[in-house]
C-alpha cells in the first residue's frame, strides 16, 4: 500500500490507558482516551522523535477539513458504521468482486458525509525515515456480519490530493481474511508487498504523533478499541503484489508471547522493523509494561541484524 500506513491490530491493547473520556458517544464511555505520544528514549529510533512545533492545532485543523469540512468532525452516537446485509445468505467466503463492492461503499458513504471518520497526524507514518512530515489521516470504520470495512483517506501535510485505501475483513472464513487495497480511479487495486511492511496482524490501532494533532480523541479510542476486539486474521497477498522477503522472524520471549505463528497475533520479522521502533520506544508495546534495559538491548540487536 504505497506511503499509507493503516492500523496494526497487533499492537492495540498497548494503545489505550486509563484516562477519562471528554465527549463522544455515550454507549462508548467505556474506550479509555489514548495516551499522548511521548518517546522514551530507548535509541531504537532510527530519527530524532518528531514533535511538530511548527504544525500547530489551527493549520492542522484547516490542513484536515481541505478533504471537505461537511464529511469529518460529525456528531456520532456509534463509531462503527452498520453495513447493509450480505446479499448472499450462508456465505462461506467473500469474492473478490465483492470485497471491491464493500471498499467502494465505504468510500460513497465517506464522500457523502454519511461515515464517521476521526481525524488525526498518524504516529508510525510521521515518524517514518523517509515521510519526516505530518501525515493526514481520516480513518471511517464500518461493519455488518461478514465483514469489517475500514477506509483510509490520507496525505502529506504537503501534497495537493487526497488518497483513498481500504482494508475489508472477511469474516465468513476461518481463519478471517485480510484485503487490503488503493482506491484509483479505476476501482481499487489489491496491495500487498509494501502494506506487509507495517501489517501483520491486520488494521493498526490510531495513535496521534501529538496529543492536540487529532479531532475527538474518544472516537479515536473507540475505533481503537473496536480494531483490539476484532479476531486473529490472516493477510492476503494478490498475484501481483506477493509477499515480500521477511528477513529474520523475531524469537524475543517478551515478543512472541503475543506475535507468534499459534500465538494471540502473527508472527513479526526484521522487515517490521519500523512499527516496532517506533511503538516500544514510544511505550505501546509491550501493552502491559515496559521492556527492561536489557530487554531493549536485545531487541535493538536483534534489529540490527543484517537479514
Amino acid at each position: 500500500m504505497p506511503r499509507a500506513s493503516f492500523w496494526l491490530s497487533g499492537w492495540v491493547s498497548g494503545a489505550l490507558f486509563c484516562a477519562a473520556a471528554t465527549g463522544g458517544s455515550s454507549s462508548n464511555q467505556a474506550a479509555k482516551i489514548i495516551a499522548p505520544a511521548v518517546s522514551t528514549g530507548t535509541g531504537l529510533l532510527l530519527e530524532p522523535a518528531l514533535t511538530l512545533p511548527e504544525f500547530t492545532r489551527e493549520k492542522f485543523a484547516a490542513a484536515m477539513a481541505t478533504v471537505g469540512a461537511e464529511k469529518i468532525r460529525r456528531p456520532w452516537t456509534r463509531s462503527v458504521v452498520t453495513l447493509s446485509p450480505h446479499p448472499r445468505t450462508d456465505v462461506r467466503g467473500l469474492t473478490e468482486a465483492e470485497v471491491k463492492s464493500y471498499m467502494l461503499e465505504a468510500k460513497r458513504l465517506f464522500d457523502r458525509g454519511e461515515a464517521v471518520p476521526v481525524s488525526d497526524v498518524g504516529l508510525i507514518s510521521t515518524q517514518e525515515d523517509v515521510v519526516r512530515k505530518p501525515m493526514l489521516n481520516h480513518i471511517a470504520v464500518f461493519s455488518n456480519s461478514v465483514a469489517r470495512v475500514y477506509l483510509l483517506v490520507q496525505k502529506t501535510s504537503t501534497d495537493t490530493g487526497w488518497s483513498h485505501f481500504s482494508i475489508v475483513q472477511d469474516l465468513t472464513v476461518t481463519p478471517v481474511l485480510d484485503y487490503y487495497a488503493e482506491l484509483t480511479a479505476d476501482g481499487p487495486r489489491f496491495e500487498g508487498t509494501s502494506c506487509y511492511k507495517c501489517h501483520s496482524s491486520g488494521p493498526l490501532a490510531i495513535h496521534p504523533a501529538r496529543e492536540d494533532l487529532v479531532l475527538d480523541a474518544p472516537l479515536a479510542a473507540a475505533i481503537s478499541q473496536h480494531i483490539a476486539d476484532q479476531p486473529r486474521s490472516q493477510f492476503v497477498f494478490p498475484k501481483n503484489s506477493p509477499k515480500p522477503p521477511t528477513g529474520e522472524k523475531l524469537a524475543l520471549k517478551f515478543c512472541t508471547r503475543c506475535h507468534e505463528d499459534g500465538g494471540e497475533r502473527d508472527a513479526l520479522y526484521q522487515l517490521h522493523a519500523h512499527p516496532i521502533r517506533v511503538l516500544v520506544d514510544f511505550g505501546y508495546m509491550p501493552p502491559n509494561r515496559r521492556l527492561k534495559p536489557e530487554e531493549i538491548a536485545e531487541l535493538k540487536a536483534w534489529l540490527e541484524r543484517k537479514p
